[in-house]
């Protein structure tokens, strides 16, 4: 498979039209297979994802000549893929240094030291991925937080004005409330601080017991996020806030930046190329909003979100009070005529911990937070709830050769508790060959 490398800022520009360009005229195949990594701090990670999932795409492709290969590569017989590969400035939800992990008796030293190290992170806002950019008003807001460290324990007022300064560093990508955005930007700053000042569980994935204290890369850590009082909700804060500042930029570069690139993919003399939108963690926001801004003429043919950084009631067509997500078009509109597939897990413990965070903000009750009930839980968790589109009749990521069955229009929640072991855990064949079913299925 030929691949070809698209490069956006943070504002969503292409950063090099050279590359469009070289894509557009490369394009000789039937069909563009788009990725969009997920929150990676450099290249070398956002390259190493797709590295090995397009090598296990063309091992498999590989063998559908055989006599023996499954149908769904059988019937790919004669397409072609090309595949795009998107770049953007993201950043973690959270470093796993930025999380304290020593025993009880350091606890508060190490929260401490947690909170300064995550203001730091917070200054950088890189324009591109991989650099180091600390814009000079992001760096006093930072700095502004930074000196309010030793009072919030017991002022008030200190509290305020931190929760100010935060706020100043973050941003919405849209008007749908789906993970507690609304309450973060409005609420009291007492009441922000009442709620994030408890320890953080997610619940445990296959076979555990009880709940596990979550740590920045998804897995287990140690004393970790059971840390509580008023150090550990400024901690936890500041990590939304990078959420919420990447959850807007994934947005942006997908409306702004990939939905324009596709749409002069698909001008002629292009019109029958078929699209096939892939995105992993806050790269499944932004393949998914571009799609929502995708006019008539250029439609995606399908889309496979692989443990998505978004609300699980991103497609839904009435939830809560009766609101739409956030990205209802992509199936009322048919921004995409074919199969979207969603792959979710209780093992990604990195999704489970935004959406407790967020529906601690909206006061939701403790019993459900960030599971299937919870108003704020997150598509990697859950799948696409409320949402009538889903089709049950595949309902789990399986092994190679298994006949999924995916039809057009229709959504597919596919429980990987089996193969994908934490958020990062997208790279395997067996999701390469449900991407590739959901393809033949177009």
């Amino acid at each position: 498979m030929q691949r070809f490398d698209i490069e956006f800022t943070q504002d969503g520009a292409v950063f090099d039209d050279a590359q469009v360009q070289a894509l557009v005229e490369g394009l000789s195949t039937s069909d563009l297979l788009v990725l969009s990594h997920g929150w990676n701090n450099d290249l070398a990670e956002a390259r190493g994802l797709y590295d090995e999932l397009v090598g296990n795409l063309q091992r498999l492709l590989d063998i559908r000549d055989l006599p023996d290969a499954p149908e769904a590569l059988r019937s790919l017989s004669g397409r072609e893929l090309t595949v795009c590969q998107v770049f953007w400035p993201s950043k973690r939800f959270a470093e796993a240094d930025l999380i304290p992990g020593g025993g009880a008796a350091s606890a508060t030293t190490e929260d401490h030291e947690a909170l300064l190290r995550t203001l730091d992170a917070l200054a950088e806002d890189p324009e591109r991925l991989g650099e180091q950019d600390r814009p000079e008003a992001r760096v006093e807001q930072v700095e502004r937080a930074k000196a309010l460290v030793p009072r919030l324990e017991t002022d008030p007022g200190a509290r305020a004005e931190f929760v100010e300064a935060l706020r100043s560093l973050t941003g919405s990508d849209d008007a749908v409330d789906d993970d507690g955005y609304e309450a973060f930007a409005t609420a009291d700053p007492e009441d922000l601080f009442a709620g994030m000042s408890d320890p953080v569980t997610a619940p445990a994935g296959p076979g555990r017991q009880g709940a596990t204290a979550v740590g920045a890369d998804g897995g287990a850590a140690g004393l970790g996020d059971l840390l509580s009082g008023i150090g550990a909700a400024a901690r936890r804060l500041a990590n939304l806030t990078t959420y919420y500042r990447m959850k807007a930029r994934a947005g942006t570069v997908g409306v702004q930046g990939l939905a324009p690139v596709l749409a002069r993919c698909r001008a002629t003399p292009h019109e029958d190329l078929r699209v096939h939108l892939v995105g992993h963690s806050f790269g499944g926001r932004l393949v998914t909003a571009a799609a929502n801004a995708l006019p008539d003429d250029a439609r995606a043919s399908t889309l496979t979100l692989l443990q998505a950084a978004f609300s699980h009631n991103g497609l839904s067509g009435r939830f809560g009070e009766g609101q739409e997500g956030a990205f209802r078009a992509v199936l009322a509109r048919q921004r995409v005529t074919g199969p979207v597939v969603v792959t979710h897990t209780k093992n990604d413990r990195a999704v489970g911990v935004a959406y407790p965070l967020a529906s601690r903000i909206a006061g939701q009750n403790a019993a459900s937070l960030g599971d299937a009930d919870d108003p704020y839980g997150g598509m990697g968790r859950n799948g696409a709830q409320h949402t009538t589109e889903v089709d049950g009749r595949a309902a789990v990521l399986e092994q190679v050769g298994h006949a999924y069955g995916f039809a057009p229009a229709k959504v597919y929640n596919l429980l990987a508790d089996t193969y994908v072991h934490d958020h990062g855990d997208v790279r395997g064949v067996q999701v390469a060959y449900a991407l590739l079913s959901a393809v033949a299925a177009s």
